[in-house]
């Protein structure tokens, strides 16, 4: 199996082990000398709902999860969620979460006639045009500089109590508000009327992304 690296920046981090990003960038030179031209992943081994399953360092005897994917001009996009009840996937989330585990790396085959080599600069590039995606995993270093991973996505009440907080609620008011809904207010003179509550608050869950 092949492997091309790409390091992880998660410019937000909250509780649920979601996260979007690049798994692989097309047009772009790794540290490892390789370069994945656009469309690339002609085939890619899914779990059963099509989804590309992710691993620790390429061992699939210790999977971290699944995501969707999709190939756009960019790179191989994708949306993952990570097993946080498995415990090895929860310390490593805690990895990411802090930049210790900086790291993606994408695992697979090079399909027949799918790669060149291309001398650049007198080095030698490789060209891959056709391959098979196995998995793509949790890697502790990152070899490509234009790879990201966009946002690791979860609501939790603190911060929803922050946002709260923001609209003009009181600790005390967001705290019951965010844990007991409109009854555990009481009667306030000052709060907004029903209608702007709603509306302000259905902003809110949207904004966190709540199911």
């Amino acid at each position: 199996m092949d492997r091309v690296i790409a390091p992880i920046t998660i410019k937000e981090a909250k509780a649920d082990g979601s996260f979007t990003g690049y798994a692989a960038v097309f047009n772009n030179v790794d540290l490892g000398g390789d370069v994945i031209l656009p469309g690339a992943f002609q085939a890619v081994k899914t779990t059963r709902d099509g989804q590309v399953r992710i691993a620790m360092n390429h061992d699939l005897r210790k999977l971290a999860g699944k995501s969707s994917f999709s190939q756009d001009a960019h790179g191989l996009l994708v949306e993952g969620q990570l097993t946080l009840g498995v415990s090895y996937v929860k310390d490593a989330y805690e990895l990411m979460k802090t930049g210790v585990l900086d790291g993606l790396s994408v695992g697979f085959n090079i399909l027949e006639g799918g790669s060149t080599w291309e001398e650049r600069d007198g080095e030698y590039i490789r060209i891959i045009s056709a391959a098979e995606l196995w998995e793509f995993s949790l890697v502790p270093f990152g070899m490509n500089p234009e790879a990201l991973v966009d946002s690791v996505k979860a609501a939790t009440t603190r911060d929803f109590e922050a946002q709260l907080r923001g609209l003009g609620y009181s600790q005390r008011e967001a705290k019951a508000l965010a844990s007991g809904g409109f009854k555990s207010l009481g009667h306030r003179d000052d709060a907004p009327n029903s209608e702007t509550l709603a509306d302000e608050l259905k902003n809110l869950t949207h904004a966190f992304n709540w199911n």
